[in-house]
């Protein structure tokens, strides 16, 4: 049985929670507590699985009690359910928690978000990913306006055009999802002049996920470390996403299973730069040492105890995605084989993938699978 503990100062708030997940009182233990001394008594009695908590309370607050969650219990999920409008407060929390909800929450967002954090536990589960995970110091940051379209997108009465607006407000995304949006790839026959005309027309999902691919390899291209093969990357990625989405429409998959190949081929390969941007040495000596793109996974294994594909996976369920794209960038290398009637997602990515690395072999006739020589693909 699960186990979950709620942390909130408002007792309406908590009383809400027990009355929506009473239907799941035999598959979940949850207790409710009013503050962050309660809950430390809590869970030093009790291995939790999962935390809930408001950020801005009396006594011990959600930040202290985070804090010292990721101390004393640092395989437990943490989540921040907070209507907190304080700006430095909710950076904080962000980046002390896995996942960061508004209030109001809508319920069923809610509960999807607990039902898949706790199915997803097994990835936290795997000791050496846990290993690898504490080893890194720096993962990327949720940006301001990735949080703002998460929290739009919660309301069902945002807009496309709303979701523009939030998109305007970032000039660097803005230029990004223009190109993106008058790409041959989504055959538009006139010119999408503005954020909004293009956030109307590529759809929130996919607005969602190009504002978070931007936001990490924006990070990592400004770095020494990864900035050239930061760029590179973000060419591969595209080049899959969008032979991914070719691939699902020729096989008259349902347009949800385009969206989501289009967005885990966007972001399959966030894991690669989290490990060269933390073990820059390390990461060169594994790319350096391969023959060949196909043995990068296994020297990865060999080397960090994990794969770059348990790190974007991971990456991922710490932003909160959903799992059907999460389980795509998992899986992205393992899914095969290289065949034309596969229709499972994770599968779709991984012939994307193997298609446009083969595309750069001929093209280019160098070392097989390798991106300037510096991050393989």
């Amino acid at each position: 049985m699960k186990k979950v503990l709620f942390v909130d100062d408002e007792p309406n708030i908590l009383e809400g929670i027990g009355r929506m997940l009473y239907p799941l009182r035999k598959e979940w233990m949850m207790v409710f507590v009013s503050n962050g001394r309660e809950a430390l008594e809590n869970l030093s009695a009790t291995a939790f699985d999962l935390l809930v908590t408001d950020v801005r309370m009396p006594e011990v607050d959600g930040l202290e009690l985070l804090t010292e969650a990721i101390r004393l219990y640092p395989k437990m999920v943490r989540i921040v359910l907070s209507g907190t409008a304080d700006h430095d407060m909710t950076v904080h929390s962000v980046a002390l928690a896995h996942q960061y909800l508004m209030k109001p929450c809508d319920a069923q967002v809610l509960l999807t978000t607990l039902r898949n954090a706790l199915s997803l536990r097994n990835i936290l589960d795997d000791p050496s990913l846990t290993a690898l995970i504490g080893r890194i110091r720096s993962l990327p940051s949720v940006p301001t306006v990735y949080l703002k379209l998460m929290k739009a997108v919660q309301s069902p009465d945002t807009s496309a055009a709303e979701i523009g607006e939030i998109v305007s407000q970032d000039l660097g995304l803005s230029v990004k999802i223009l190109q993106w949006a008058n790409s041959p790839l989504f055959g538009r026959k006139r010119i999408v002049a503005g954020p909004k005309e293009a956030a109307i027309y590529l759809g929130v999902e996919t607005v969602k996920a190009m504002a978070a691919t931007e936001a990490v390899f924006s990070q990592f291209a400004t770095s020494a470390k990864t900035g050239e093969a930061a760029e590179e990357l973000r060419e591969h990625s595209f080049q899959v996403a969008t032979r991914a989405k070719e691939i699902a429409r020729a096989r008259r998959l349902p347009q949800a299973i385009l969206d989501d190949v289009f967005l885990g081929g966007l972001l399959h390969d966030i894991g690669k730069l989290v490990l060269a941007y933390n073990f820059p040495g390390q990461y060169h000596d594994v790319i350096t040492s391969l023959q060949d793109a196909d043995g990068l996974r296994e020297m990865e294994s060999k080397v960090f105890g994990a794969t770059h594909a348990d790190v974007g996976g991971y990456l991922l369920w710490l932003w909160g995605f959903p799992e059907t794209v999460t389980d795509i960038v998992l899986r992205h290398h393992s899914a095969g084989p290289e065949t034309d009637e596969v229709e499972d997602p994770a599968g779709i990515v991984y012939l994307a993938d193997w298609s446009v690395r083969k595309a750069a072999q001929l093209e280019s006739r160098g070392e097989p699978g390798m991106i300037g020589g510096k991050v393989a693909v």
